[in-house]
């Protein structure tokens, strides 16, 4: 009952966020992108509908997005490969105040909703030559795209963002996670020029893709497989029959098959035809998370870092439960890059609960586990990030709660927590989250990085919880520690 089982992460990678009009224009006689495949406008409630699921079920959502038509200052124009009307592109007529109100939410709600790059315009355009498939590898001629030109592109991603205050100057880096516009991947990890090369550059830890689109660049061949593409991450993703222009539509294969850990949809399948109809299809969404988070071999990733760590985790390291409560785990072979490129965080352990009980204790060598979380009938153990070395977890199963730990119900990374001679915690906050903590009444609390704010702190006698609400100065999110005393 009581046995720690070692699961695959989960989590969805929603593309296609950021046009302002939905219909698919690649039909047309110059020949545009296929956008959302969806004929209507988009409005700030159908970014809302989404961070309406992220909330309820705990999670920050990988959303990625495209950025043509949020351009206020045509600054497309200047580089002709990234719209169908080239050095002619003006989106004036599209410029107006919601844009802004939307951009705004976006970062408001970094605790939700990840602002990640999939694209510009979303297809390329060179010079003389129609429309292909797609932006970031030319999928049509099985070709790379130049590499001067694909710079290009990501400066133009930057210039929009830095539109809407997403700039350096206003402590916001670029965004970490990527996914490739209609799979337009340029795989070369070993050559002078590879996608990733780019992307790493930029500031991209972590990519994914569908590996099968692009056979003849010899990707990892493992259906869930992944690589380091020189600094940034990338991971095989499938579609489970969403279908990239339906509304409201899950993936229709059981979670049973499916062999991928992040999976693929696009922003249409979160949506209802209609505004009444949106609180069943959320209603869904919540549920489809949480009958994740109920199966035995899986946990829902608080957001993409975790993601990707879990699944180095789970192909490099080894973990073996050798009597009840007496966990051994070798992490001597993960991958060395996985270091070289800061791209591991927390292991993910889970245990199922009977009514009542908890992990009464838990410690990785002697030392507090990260952090601690309960939901749908089973305890989360969050490991802090480690090293190449062999630890040994010891635990155990009461009906009592552990003394001193972080409930983990936000979305925030934990790397350290210490309990003597004070708690000192390292976390990297997304947004502005609320993190909890049992412990004894609190005196003060002091944020020793001017990245993470702290607004409020307050104590619960009933409880015994601090409660510390803590904002986090870039949108893509802060590293740092806090002491409580």
């Amino acid at each position: 009952m009581n046995k720690v089982v070692f699961p695959r992460a989960f989590a969805f990678a929603v593309d296609d966020l950021g046009w302002n009009h939905g219909s698919d224009l690649s039909r047309l006689h110059q020949r545009g992108p296929h956008r959302a495949g969806l004929k209507r406008e988009f409005f700030l409630e159908d970014y809302e509908h989404m961070v309406a699921v992220a909330k309820a079920v705990g999670v920050r959502v990988q959303c990625l997005f495209i950025l043509s038509e949020m351009d206020r200052e045509n600054v497309l124009a200047k580089c002709p490969t990234t719209t169908y009307q080239r050095d002619q592109w003006s989106n004036s007529f599209r410029v107006n105040e919601n844009q802004k109100i939307i951009m705004d939410y976006v970062r408001d709600q970094a605790a939700f909703m990840e602002f990640g790059l999939h694209g510009t315009g979303h297809e390329y355009w060179a010079p003389g030559e129609e429309q292909k498939r797609a932006e970031w590898y030319n999928l049509i001629d099985k070709k790379p795209w130049p590499e001067g030109s694909l710079r290009e592109h990501i400066q133009c991603f930057k210039d929009i963002m830095a539109q809407y205050g997403f700039s350096p100057m206003n402590g916001h880096s670029f965004p970490e996670s990527f996914v490739p516009c209609a799979y337009s991947y340029y795989w070369n990890p070993r050559g002078d020029y590879s996608l990733g090369k780019l992307l790493s550059e930029a500031g991209v830890k972590y990519a994914n893709t569908d590996f099968s689109q692009i056979p003849e660049l010899e990707p990892p061949s493992d259906v869930n497989g992944g690589e380091f593409d020189f600094g940034t991450h990338v991971i095989n993703r499938i579609n489970y029959g969403n279908v990239w222009y339906e509304l409201a539509s899950l993936p229709k294969i059981p979670l049973a098959y499916q062999q991928t850990d992040v999976i693929e949809s696009h922003w249409p399948n979160w949506l209802a035809q209609d505004d009444f109809l949106q609180p069943a299809v959320t209603s869904d969404w919540i549920s489809y998370y949480k009958n994740v988070q109920r199966s035995i071999d899986r946990y829902i990733a608080k957001n993409t870092e975790q993601l990707h760590s879990q699944w180095l985790y789970k192909r490099h390291t080894k973990i073996r439960e050798t009597s009840p409560g007496m966990v051994e785990i070798d992490n001597t072979a993960m991958d060395e890059k996985a270091y070289r490129f800061d791209a591991l965080g927390n292991m993910v352990l889970k245990i199922r609960l009977e009514l009542g009980h908890h992990v009464s204790s838990a410690t990785l060598n002697d030392k507090p586990i990260a952090a601690y979380y309960e939901d749908e009938g089973y305890a989360f153990l969050y490991l802090p990030p480690l090293a190449r070395q062999r630890y040994a977890l010891h635990y155990k199963i009461g009906t009592s709660c552990m003394p001193v730990y972080i409930f983990h119900d936000g979305t925030y990374n934990v790397y350290q927590f210490d309990v003597e001679p004070e708690i000192r915690m390292t976390l990297r906050i997304y947004g502005t989250q609320t993190v909890r903590v049992r412990c004894a009444r609190a005196e003060r609390v002091k944020s020793l990085s001017e990245n993470l704010v702290i607004l409020s702190f307050g104590y619960s006698e009933i409880t015994s919880e601090l409660e510390v609400v803590v904002r986090s100065r870039d949108m893509q999110g802060s590293t740092g520690e806090i002491i409580i005393q």
